[in-house]
């Protein structure tokens, strides 16, 4: 930690030009070969071909239709975003000749057994071109808190069976378990965390905070692990061969086919660092308007991820831009009176562009003022034991001078909440006004683990106790990259006091296990991700007490559950 006097409390010039080099780094998200001791970068070589990259696709051959088939379910299935009594459940039809495929009639049908032979609902959907072929169907009149099956057909050919889970209602729950995670970049290498949260049979849902795939082009060092198209990828073709690609790894397609996903974006669904009105990685002169390419990446989200539409409808036109209030993620589900879960969109609704840690302004705004009034009144209004807010930026203060702000302590991140203090402050007033307990803040974006108090001034001891938690008023998980390198250094990690866990280098995920009594984070790691291989480890739990609103070291993680049902076949 930094010893300043109070005669040095003055950010000095040298302080200053570091923090912009950060800055720099920070908005680039570059990946060296190497960091931390990583050797799995993108190489800026030449590219795979369409051809080669669809032979090397996973280390392996890459699916295709059944011999004289019409169709197939090549990306598999998928379900998301659960109500008490309906969730979404998503597949592909792929023909065998796109370009003059018409209407294709696509059947589902649910069940209670994962043999598919309790028959629960069904219905149809038709598909086409114009939907790049994805099937999305908010299935209503199921039972709350309940595991269900289901499976697709067209033609001959039938999708392999999924399995979902709806959330439950009024006071049916009394645990929930997530698999929260985040940063999966596919020409990083394997994703080995998706392959172990498959195998879980007691997860409610997944959680993905962002960054589920990745815009950029190039050769990976990991074979078959180069992304498609072979380079950055702007239209809306472009974005929909990108996910289709990500789709047809078999981790996340297993992870996707055994439990529900509730997903927002970051920027790299979009571009690098991306914020309402354009992009750091976006050059109108090269690559045309943002608010086209933006509502492009939008429209293929909503296509290919099992997320409901908003209320506001989605209808993008063919040129890609959206209607004023389409195309958003914010929203609320509830796990009964246990949980409130609050998704944020921090990216694209209503951020500003990043514009350094000096400013304190509502223009600087990370939310924008709709959004950011939705979300305080969410949470006052909120009567769920736990507020649990799942949004995409490391939202706890994270200082390179160990000093509190009015005394010159200097901020690290500007593509953070550090850089949208305004949005923070009000959100950590309205907490302090409203005496609001138990809130859960999820973040994603950095890699890298990090588990914070949440106090209004950490640096400050007249406000926060780190020994105690006193006067922290929420916490915070961050999950690290389920294939991504890490980006923050442990000299900022040692100015923090309100950092209560860290661990910067190694892939993974984190299981959120929520009661009445407590809510516990633990971290898994999962090995290199050059190498595909589902075996993890349990590196560390961090709990808070209902009502004490900050973290203490669990020595172990939770148990599983014991009744927790079949998986898919």
């Amino acid at each position: 930690m930094l010893n300043m006097s109070a005669n040095h409390r003055r950010r000095p010039q040298a302080i200053a030009g570091l923090i912009r080099k950060l800055n720099a780094f920070l908005s680039r998200r570059t990946v060296l070969k190497g960091l931390f001791g990583l050797g799995a970068g993108v190489a800026s070589g030449s590219v795979l071909t369409a051809c080669e990259n669809s032979a090397a696709l996973a280390g392996g051959a890459a699916p295709s239709l059944p011999p004289g088939a019409e169709f197939g379910f090549l990306h598999g299935v998928a379900s998301g975003d659960p109500l008490p009594d309906a969730v979404i459940l998503w597949t592909r039809v792929t023909p065998a000749d796109e370009a003059v495929a018409g209407n294709i009639p696509v059947s589902y049908q649910v069940a209670a057994d994962p043999q598919m032979s309790v028959p629960v609902t069904s219905g149809s959907f038709t598909t086409n071109a114009s939907r790049d072929f994805t099937v999305k169907v908010d299935v209503s009149g199921l039972s709350p808190y309940t595991t269900y099956y289901y499976r697709f057909s067209t033609g001959e050919q039938q999708s392999p069976v999924g399995r979902t889970r709806t959330a439950p209602a009024a006071a049916e729950a009394d645990r929930i378990r997530f698999a929260v995670v985040a940063c999966s970049n596919y020409s990083f290498g394997f994703f080995n965390g998706f392959a172990a949260i498959a195998a879980r049979r007691d997860l409610d849902a997944v959680i993905h905070l962002g960054d589920y795939l990745y815009e950029t082009g190039g050769r990976s060092q990991v074979p078959g692990r180069s992304h498609f198209p072979a380079k950055e990828i702007i239209t809306l073709t472009d974005y929909r061969q990108r996910f289709a690609q990500y789709r047809q790894d078999p981790d996340l397609n297993e992870a996707h086919r055994q439990h529900p996903f509730i997903s927002i974006w970051d920027d790299h669904e979009t571009t690098n660092n991306s914020y309402r009105d354009g992009a750091a990685n976006h050059t109108p002169e090269t690559e045309g308007d943002w608010f086209v390419r933006k509502g492009q990446a939008v429209r293929a989200y909503f296509e290919w991820m099992p997320i409901r539409d908003n209320a506001g409808g989605f209808d993008a036109p063919e040129n890609g831009l959206l209607p004023e209030g389409n195309g958003s993620i914010q929203r609320r589900l509830s796990y009964g009176n246990l949980i409130d879960l609050i998704l944020l969109d921090t990216r694209l609704a209503g951020r500003a562009v990043q514009n350094g840690t000096d400013i304190v302004s509502p223009e600087q705004t990370i939310l924008g003022e709709a959004q950011r009034n939705w979300f305080l009144n969410e949470l006052s209004s909120s009567s769920a034991q736990w507020k649990i807010v799942a949004q995409q930026m490391t939202f706890a203060p994270i200082k390179i001078i160990p000093l509190p702000e009015d005394q010159g302590g200097s901020f690290l991140n500007e593509d953070a909440w550090d850089g949208y203090r305004f949005d923070r402050n009000a959100v950590m007033q309205t907490i302090a006004d409203n005496a609001i307990d138990n809130i859960v803040v999820l973040s994603g974006d950095t890699h890298v683990v990090t588990a914070f108090d949440l106090p209004i001034e950490p640096n400050d001891p007249l406000q926060y106790n780190p020994a105690t938690g006193e006067g922290s008023l929420a916490v915070e998980f961050s999950s690290n990259g389920i294939a991504n390198v890490g980006i923050i250094g442990e000299f900022f990690m040692a100015n923090n006091p309100h950092l209560k866990y860290s661990n910067l280098t190694l892939q993974g995920y984190l299981l959120l296990d929520v009661t009445a009594a407590q809510a516990q984070g633990e971290y898994y790691y999962t090995g290199v991700p050059q190498i595909r291989d589902a075996t993890e480890t349990f590196g560390s739990a961090l709990s808070t007490a209902a009502g004490d609103n900050h973290l203490t070291i669990s020595p172990l993680p939770s148990s599983e559950r014991d009744d927790a049902p079949a998986l898919a076949p």
